[in-house]
């Protein structure tokens, strides 16, 4: 009887570390696959070479539904390497500042208001979405604006 009863707790022992080995194995998985989801690349670098490139358009701005593309019809953008944004329009400049870092396009081309506009529009904070050599896709950091901005390069 003493045999079998030893026999029995070697079982559950081995049972039971197999269970927790395998209950580790499958946290550890779940984990890895958890962050590897939610990884939200830093694309900082990747807008700022683009947008050091050539001339942009705003080929959409929109918030909160309302598109106000067609407010910058006609303007060209330069992003110059030395954080100088231009806005060309025939003969007219508007000239701010702008940036790239941690996960954020920033735009500075002027109060908020409707003395400045339609670049005020475009001064923000903006989380980029996406970058591509000809395309760059900016929102809102404030989510309750939904508001969106496309750089296109021309």
């Amino acid at each position: 009887m003493v045999t079998i009863h030893s026999a029995v707790l070697t079982n559950t022992r081995t049972q039971t570390f197999f269970m927790k080995t395998k209950l580790l194995i499958t946290l550890i998985s779940t984990l890895i696959f958890a962050i590897a989801c939610t990884r939200n690349p830093d694309l900082s670098d990747d807008a700022a070479k683009a947008a050091g490139s050539g001339t942009w358009r705003v080929s959409l701005l929109s918030e909160r539904g309302t598109d106000d593309t067609p407010d910058f019809s006609g303007y060209g953008f330069t992003f110059s390497s030395n954080g100088i944004v231009t806005a060309i329009n025939g003969a007219f400049n508007k000239s701010g500042t702008w940036s790239a870092g941690s996960k954020k396009f920033n735009i500075d081309l002027g109060p908020k208001d409707n003395s400045n506009k339609p670049f005020g529009q475009l001064t923000d904070d903006w989380q980029i979405i996406s970058v591509t050599t000809t395309e760059i896709t900016l929102t809102d950091d404030n989510t309750t604006t939904n508001k969106l901005l496309t750089f296109t390069k021309n």
